[in-house]
This record gives structure tokens, sequence and C-alpha cells, in this order.
């Protein structure tokens, strides 16, 4: 029976999700008790808390005696992929990308448009994607007709994070009028993206929209990172389909035995190219081959943006600071006036 502060927790994250599907600022407060009371989301934070433990407790998935079903065959439901993320874990090298690139293979061959930000240029070497796209700081994205590549190699962390804020919210408008197309996005990274306690800032809000409501318009996403723990939970919280890689990190072990209990354990035996596949609440073992195409990769011009690169002042901010240099420089006449009337 989860308890008080569970329900209240819950509760607060429905609310917060709904604030986000209204486009409402205020998403980001800390809503009064009495708001989550009369708006449902006690009980409806209780209902759901009460259902996941039925099937936690039904599956008994955190059995470390069980043993792990295995397969040789790469397993995704992209039914589910597409209703909810897709999260991609493991130490550096164990083949993450190769698991994403055959996600990304099966949803092409359902006529779904992959987009992916790749920001060590591994997709154009091995992809089965043809078009690419260079980005820089001024680069004004599109939303592609086909399975596309954003090469963001050449960007800064930060450049990398407003790149992806801006594109989600251009991508989300245009789904809005447009739900016919369904697009996926990859995010290679994503600690980059969605670090720790981010999605509820003002600064993610497109990202968030996308992740809460993005299925409405036929638009899905899959993270992959070394580093669960940096991870905004959120993100995590919305995947239905998670692969675990080999990994030893404290954190990352402390992290994942909090999801999969004393399985975690086993991380550690984890060859390169093995992963833990879990999906709704089952789990099994996995084992895949590197990933190889031969496709010959085009390359697509984008229009830049002449004045402001991504990472440049607003026009608030910069009209602000003009007014501000006036007022000082009329200020400094008239104190030049007074001064020669002495």
């Amino acid at each position: 029976m989860p308890n008080k502060t569970q329900i209240v927790e819950k509760a607060t994250e429905l609310w917060r999700t709904d604030r986000v599907r209204a486009n409402d600022p205020s998403f980001n407060l800390t809503p009064e008790a009495s708001e989550l009371r009369e708006g449902g989301y006690l009980c409806a934070a209780q209902s759901e808390l009460m259902r996941d433990e039925s099937k936690a407790e039904s599956a008994e998935w955190k059995n470390y005696n069980e043993n792990l079903e295995s397969s040789s065959d790469f397993e995704v439901d992209l039914e589910e992929a597409m209703r909810t993320t897709c999260f991609i874990a493991g130490s550096r090298g164990v083949g993450k990308s190769d698991v994403v690139m055959r996600i990304a293979e099966r949803m092409q061959n359902e006529g779904i448009i992959v987009i992916v930000f790749d920001p060590s240029m591994d997709w154009l070497k091995r992809s089965n994607i043809e078009k690419y796209i260079t980005v820089t700081p001024y680069s004004d994205l599109p939303i592609p007709e086909t399975s596309t590549i954003f090469d963001v190699s050449r960007l800064t962390p930060n450049e990398m994070q407003q790149c992806v804020e801006e594109f989600c919210k251009k991508l989300f408008e245009f789904q809005v009028g447009n739900s016919a197309k369904r697009f996926y996005l990859v995010l290679e990274e994503a600690q980059i993206y969605f670090p720790l306690n981010s999605l509820r800032s003002l600064k993610t809000q497109n990202s968030m929209r996308l992740l809460t409501v993005g299925r409405n318009f036929n638009v899905s996403m899959c993270a992959v990172s070394q580093f669960p723990a940096l991870i905004d939970k959120e993100m995590i919280k919305h995947s239905g389909q998670i692969w675990i890689g080999y990994a030893s990190e404290p954190n990352s072990l402390k992290y994942w035995r909090g999801i999969i209990g004393k399985r975690a354990e086993k991380l550690r035996e984890l060859q390169n190219g093995q992963f833990v596949y879990y999906c709704r609440n089952k789990i099994t073992t996995i084992e895949i081959e590197p990933y190889e195409s031969a496709i010959q990769k085009t390359q697509i011009a984008t229009l830049d943006i002449a004045i402001h690169p991504i990472s440049a002042m607003s026009h608030s901010d910069a009209s602000e600071i003009m007014r501000i240099l006036m007022f000082l420089g009329l200020f400094v006449v008239i104190v030049s006036i007074i001064g020669n009337l002495r």
C-alpha cells in the first residue's frame, strides 16, 4: 500500500504533467494540497501507485533466484516504442548504438521518420540513414521529409541542448497540424539534453512536452547514455523499454538496483553486445552483433540564421540592454549639462 508521501509526490507529478500539456508556465511550481485533492490528483495517484505495486508483485521481476530468459534475437516492440520512450544504457563501447541502430532500421521499415542527434559522428559512419545535416550554431534545422542524421559534433554541450529544445518546439508545432507523419527522435549522450532535475525547468519545457504528450501527435524518442544516474528521472519513468549493457560504475549499479533489484549485479558479467532487455515487467538477456551499413551518405544544405546563433541572446534581452544603454547615455548627457551650467 503506498504511503502518504508517495501519493503526494505522484499527485504532484500528475498535476505538473497536466500543466505541461496545457502549456501552463506554472508547471514547475508546487501545488497546494487542496488543489491536488479538489482536482482529483490524490485519488488518481493512489490508484496508479497501487496498480504499479500489483504489477511488480505478480511478475516477481525482482526475484534474484529466477533465471533470466536468454535470446539471440533482437527484440523491440515498435508499438510500445511509439507509445512510450526507449532508454539504452551501458558503459562506453558495449554496443548501445548498435541497439538503437537496429531500432531505427525497423522504424524506417514501418515508414517512421527517424531523426538522430549524433554528437560523435558514429551514425555517419555505420548507420543505414542516408541523409545528414552538419549542424552549426547558426543552423535553422528543417523538419525532414525522410530519416536524417543531425551531426551536432561541432556544437558545445550547451548549444546541443538548446538546438534540441528549439527543434522539439518546431516539431511539436508541425505535428499539431500534420500528425499523419510519424517521427522517432534518437538522442545520443542524452545526459546532455536531460541532465538530472532539468525536465521541470522552463529551459526544457518543449522537450518535456514531447516526452509527455508526443505520442498523441505521433512523436516518440529514444535516449542513449553511459550515465543513467545523471539522467532526469522523468525521462526514464516514461521509458516502456530499456536495454542495459555492461556496467560497473557504483552510481550506475546503485541506480539499476532500484529498478531490477539484485539482478543489477549481473550487469558486471555482461560482455560487449550483451544486454538485459526490460519491457512490461518481462526481462530477458539478448546478444547482438555490431551494426554495419554500406549506405553512402548525402549531405543536405540548410539555411543559416545570419544574425543570431543558437546560443545568442533573445530579442527581448537585446532590447532591454539597448534601453539601459540609452538611459545611461541620457544620464551622462544630463550630468554633463549640469556641470557646464555650474
